[in-house]
């Protein structure tokens, strides 16, 4: 694939659903990264996926209830705008968010929304690209979407987004920039909210899958083993040098 962006997220969608169910690859990358949400879920039920897309996480976790902009498959199953997330007050026990925050224009107005949607004590949990140094390398050289550290999305708070009927709004970089760069002013943001972890993980094997785009140069025999070294050996250095993925655990304060 081109390393040009889709103009339209179903597109994308249907792409990424294609590589998915070719590539065993990539389901036992994904599947090692969904261990991980699914360890950090509270107690609480029931358990909301928001931006669901292809479906991948609701085929590991059935249980979950998967939402998306619209019926992107069976696998959705309640149609929910993040970028208006109109959840009620407490309905959510646990919200997992999979990649759709860097699409979000208005990060911090999902992540007020998240909140008041929690149950207390449930937990907000998110799994976004990292913007490390060898991220920033490999994600320049070989993914669609921009990486803007520049970017404020602090300062848009309280600010209406622009349009975006195709839903092709990407930044990359939203995640290190709010939990990061900037984790003191977002926490500020939302009270309602305590951050229980943060860290990053992943190096080589992510990028040598070649993801939803590119060709894979990793065999499937003993890939899971070969992820679970790659955390031991690499996590010293992943919060500052060779992350390429971060996972967050918000946790809704009890009143």
């Amino acid at each position: 694939m081109p390393k040009e962006p889709f103009d339209d997220y179903r597109k994308e969608i249907a792409f990424q659903r294609d590589a998915w169910q070719r590539k065993a690859v990539l389901r036992l990358l994904y599947q090692h990264w969904y261990q991980q949400i699914v360890a950090a879920l509270a107690p609480n039920r029931p358990v909301i996926e928001i931006g669901a897309g292809s479906g991948n996480f609701k085929e590991f976790f059935p249980e979950c209830i998967a939402t998306d902009v619209f019926q992107s498959g069976p696998w959705i199953d309640r149609v929910l705008d993040a970028e208006n997330l109109n959840l009620a007050p407490g309905e959510a026990g646990n919200l997992v968010v999979f990649d759709v925050l860097h699409h979000l224009q208005r990060p911090v107005e999902f992540l007020r929304r998240a909140a008041a949607a929690l149950q207390p004590n449930g937990r907000l949990i998110l799994c976004e690209p990292a913007a490390t140094p060898w991220a920033r390398l490999v994600y320049g050289r070989s993914h669609h979407e921009p990486l803007d550290l520049k970017w404020d999305p602090l300062s848009l708070d309280g600010t209406p987004a622009q349009d975006d009927p195709g839903h092709t709004f990407a930044n990359l970089a939203s995640a290190e920039i709010l939990f990061w760069r900037n984790r003191e002013r977002t926490l500020q943001l939302l009270p309602q909210l305590r951050l229980t972890y943060a860290r990053k993980f992943g190096f080589l094997l992510y990028p040598m899958t070649g993801g939803f785009s590119y060709r894979c140069f990793v065999p499937e025999a003993g890939f899971q083993t070969l992820l679970k070294v790659e955390d031991l050996l690499v996590s010293p250095f992943a919060n500052w040098l060779t992350g390429m993925r971060m996972l967050i655990v918000l946790t809704r304060v009890a009143e």
